[in-house]
């Protein structure tokens, strides 16, 4: 099939959006040492990271139903505006309170952009074509994960830590005239539906307090302190009264019916689980290196590469298949299984390998996990009403971050818990940077690889539940027209 130049344009407008969003995300870690020393509060850093956290998570829901009531391009254009608007203030905030509030706000651009990007790819291209750019867009993740932490790096060295936020401000631009020319061409589809703002905020502060109490217990508190256990309670209290206003809502932000279908249904949880597994590996591996095997920060950089690459490589050979085959349920049966049999090694020898077998074993767990990100985005566009279909996105980014966020808290909180009951250190450690900095000899650094041990066996069951529920999905055929033109054709 030949794809047209206007839709090329659309294409790479979209790739643009999400490579923003992406860099975003990756490029402020370098920076935070810089921060901290600029602004003090020290103690407060952590939050740079998880205010954008938070408003991110949210924000990828909502935009994708906002989009579906107002249209794609005013969204994309106010997406980007707030993103590169709260970058400009992030480089000029005077204290370490004010730089946290402007990345709440730049969260809410980002995290946006990131649901914007792949609802927009649905308008243009039909189901089947569509799986090959979800794996162009995990292309860019893996380039912004590998360049992100290079230029904040570079960008802090050279000019300063406020530099990375100005960087925004030339490509935001780029992006605002790229997508505007690009989706000048997409006709303006807006619905008649209610905004279910009473929805929107219970989940926004159902998905802040969870946030919170994983930041807290994680960082700060401790997981029994009763900060942190309201903090679950009140979240799960409000994510149960959002469900059930789910059902009783006219034009529900999650709509019940998703939960109900065997393909949206079941793709939902699935990402919950394995997008988990795989950031609990991404989170803690690094440590892992430090810890156990003694690399330096530069070449632990380099072991992480394979993991980045081949989930890459898997995610764009799944979506050639969906492409050339039309099954969307296939590829994830085919490489889970070698990704859990790949979680499952690391934990069997975890004290017995080096470095470069380490990365040979990551690579393997890459590769299991990348096919599920195009596969799914394709499954659920395919199993709604086009005039759902930024609802169905925002959905699965949704689960997916929240899913991250959650088994990646989780994965830090059973290795400090493990390193402490195995004898490694002798007090409480409040965070795995308390760990790297402590001097082990090799008894510690041993048993400190049986703590790790349990992560690895955490994240294959985690991908043996994504699997089981990738199993009961159901095949569909793919519509081999895009969702602008199922819209055209759906008001004839």
């Amino acid at each position: 099939m030949t794809v047209s130049p206007e839709i090329r344009r659309v294409i790479a407008g979209a790739l643009l959006i999400i490579l923003l969003g992406a860099l975003d995300q990756t490029v402020v870690t370098t920076a935070l040492p810089s921060i901290a020393r600029d602004l003090g509060d020290v103690a407060l850093l952590s939050w740079v990271v998880t205010a954008n956290l938070i408003t991110s998570i949210s924000a990828t829901a909502l935009a994708g139903k906002l989009s579906d009531v107002y249209g794609r391009r005013p969204l994309v254009a106010i997406a980007i505006v707030i993103f590169v608007g709260a970058s400009c203030l992030c480089a000029v905030a005077p204290t370490m309170e004010a730089l946290i509030a402007f990345r709440a706000l730049q969260g809410l651009g980002g995290g946006a952009l990131i649901t914007l990007a792949q609802t927009v790819v649905a308008d243009v291209v039909s189901p089947r074509e569509r799986a090959t750019y979800s794996a162009y867009f995990s292309l860019v993740w893996a380039i912004a994960s590998v360049a992100g932490p290079l230029l904040g790096g570079v960008l802090t060295e050279l000019v300063g830590w406020r530099f990375v936020f100005w960087f925004n401000l030339p490509m935001g631009i780029v992006a605002l005239v790229v997508c505007e020319a690009a989706l000048r061409r997409v006709p303006i589809h807006t619905s008649p539906a209610r905004i279910d703002y009473l929805g929107i905020a219970v989940l926004t502060a159902a998905s802040m307090l969870l946030l919170l109490g994983l930041s807290w217990g994680a960082i700060e508190f401790g997981w029994s302190s009763l900060r942190v256990i309201v903090a679950f309670a009140a979240a799960v209290a409000l994510g149960a009264g959002f469900l059930w206003w789910q059902t009783r809502v006219d034009d529900p932000l999650f709509p019940p019916v998703f939960w109900r279908d065997r393909v949206v249904g079941r793709f939902l949880p699935a990402i919950f689980f394995i997008f988990g597994g795989y950031l609990a590996l991404v989170v803690t591996m690094p440590v892992f290196f430090k810890v156990v095997l003694e690399l330096s920060p530069a070449r632990i950089g380099v072991m992480m590469i394979p993991l980045t690459l081949s989930t890459t490589f898997s995610a764009y050979f799944a979506g050639r298949y969906v492409k050339r085959v039309g099954d969307y349920r296939v590829p994830p049966l085919i490489t889970l299984p070698i990704g859990i049999l790949g979680a499952l090694a690391m934990a069997v020898w975890v004290n017995d390998f080096s470095a470069p077998v380490a990365a040979a074993m990551l690579m393997v767990v890459g590769f299991g996990v990348g096919a599920i990100f195009p596969v799914s985005v394709v499954g659920v566009q395919n199993a709604v009403a086009p005039r759902e279909i930024g609802t169905v996105t925002g959905a699965l980014g949704y689960v997916r971050m929240l899913g991250g966020a959650v088994w990646a808290a989780a994965a830090t909180a059973l290795v400090l818990a493990l390193v402490q009951s195995f004898g490694v250190v002798g007090g409480t450690l409040a965070s795995l940077d308390d760990l790297v900095r402590l001097p082990l000899g090799p008894a510690e650094r041993q048993a400190a690889g049986r703590a790790f041990r349990w992560v690895f066996v955490g994240a294959a069951l985690l991908l043996a539940v994504g699997l089981a529920l990738c199993v009961t999905v159901e095949s569909r055929s793919l519509r081999s027209n895009s969702g602008m033109q199922a819209r055209a054709e759906s008001r004839r």
